[in-house]
C-alpha cells in the first residue's frame, strides 16, 4: 500500500466516453479513493463510474459553477491530498499518478497545491522531469506553474481552511492560487504529471475562456498586453505545426479562440481603465511591513 494516499476528484456532465478513458488511465491504489461530481448526465455517466468504483456526488446543474462542484468533491475526499482532475484528460504516462505521490514526498513543507501540464499532443510535450517551486514574487507574471483545475494537487487541510469561490464563473482555480501566495505557501509545478487534455468547445466557447482567464489573472498580477501582432504570430506558428502534424486543427482553434478571448477582454480593460495587480500590491506591502 502507497505512503501516499490519494484521493480524485473528477467534474462530470455527459462525459461517459471520456470519462472511461481516463478511468482507464489512472493506476488507483488501494488506499486512494476515486470521487465523481456530476451536474445532471443522462448518458449514464453516474452509473459508469460507480461501476469503476467511484463514489458519485451529484450536484444539480442549475447550482453548477466550478468552485461549488469543486468544494463538493473535495468535501467527500478523506485523504491528504485531493486531486483535481477534469474528466476530459487522459494521463500521459502509465505511473501518472505515481509522479504525484513523488511528487508529495518532495515537497517542502509549504507546498499547497501542485499542477502538471496540459498537451494537447506529443509535440507539445515540455520538460518530462522535475519540480519548479513558485512562491512570493515568483508569481507576479503570470500563472506559468501548471495547468489549472483539469489537472492540479491541493493539500486537503489547506483547502479546508479556503475552499474554493463559488461564485466565480471561472477562474477560480487562479483565485486560490493568489489567495495562497498572498498568505505564504508556495506553489508546485510537476513537470512529469503529464495529461492530454481533450475538451472540444465551440470557437465562441474558448473565446469566452480567455476572456474570462484574462479577467482573473489582470486583477492580480501584472500581465502582459496582448497585441494583435503577437497573435499573428502565433498563428501562423501554430498553422505550420498543424501542417506538419504536430498539433491538429482542433488545438489551433483552441489556442487562437482563447488569445483572441484574452486580446478582446484587454482591449475592454484598457477602454474601461479598470485597474489590476492587486496580488503585485499585496506582496509589494507586506515586503514593506518586513
Amino acid at each position: 500500500m502507497s505512503d501516499q494516499p490519494l484521493s480524485i476528484v473528477v467534474r462530470t456532465l455527459n462525459a461517459a466516453p471520456q470519462f472511461r478513458e481516463l478511468r482507464a488511465g489512472l493506476r488507483l491504489e488501494p488506499c486512494d479513493e476515486l470521487i465523481v461530481v456530476d451536474s445532471g448526465s443522462t448518458d449514464g455517466t453516474p452509473d459508469i463510474a460507480r461501476a469503476a468504483g467511484a463514489t458519485v456526488v451529484t450536484l444539480a446543474k442549475e447550482r453548477f459553477t466550478y468552485g461549488r462542484s469543486l468544494n463538493v468533491g473535495f468535501a467527500v475526499a478523506r485523504n491528504p491530498w485531493i486531486l483535481a482532475l477534469s474528466s476530459h484528460v487522459v494521463p500521459v504516462r502509465a505511473d501518472f499518478l505515481d509522479v504525484y505521490r513523488q511528487g508529495i514526498r518532495r515537497f517542502p513543507a509549504n507546498v499547497v497545491a501542485a499542477a502538471g501540464p496540459l498537451v494537447r499532443s506529443d509535440g507539445e510535450r515540455g520538460m518530462t522531469g522535475g519540480i519548479t517551486l513558485y512562491e512570493g514574487e515568483d508569481f507576479l507574471k503570470g500563472f506559468e506553474f501548471g495547468a489549472g483545475n483539469p489537472n492540479c494537487l491541493y493539500r486537503r487541510d489547506v483547502w479546508q481552511a479556503r475552499p474554493f469561490d463559488e461564485e466565480l464563473g471561472g477562474g477560480e482555480d487562479c483565485e486560490w492560487y493568489v489567495w495562497a501566495i498572498v498568505a505564504g505557501h508556495a506553489l508546485a509545478a510537476v513537470h512529469a504529471a503529464e495529461v492530454y487534455y481533450r475538451f472540444k468547445r465551440s470557437w465562441s466557447a474558448f473565446v469566452y475562456k480567455g476572456r474570462i482567464d484574462y479577467q482573473v489573472t489582470h486583477r492580480y498580477l501584472e500581465v502582459h498586453q496582448p497585441k494583435l501582432s503577437g497573435l499573428a504570430i502565433r498563428g501562423a506558428k501554430l498553422g505550420l505545426y498543424a501542417a506538419m502534424g504536430r498539433v491538429g486543427w482542433s488545438d489551433v482553434k483552441a489556442s487562437m479562440g482563447h488569445c483572441w478571448g484574452s486580446y478582446l477582454e484587454a482591449r475592454a480593460t484598457r477602454t474601461k481603465g479598470i485597474p489590476g495587480g492587486q496580488l503585485a500590491r499585496e506582496l509589494r506591502a507586506a515586503k514593506l511591513e518586513s
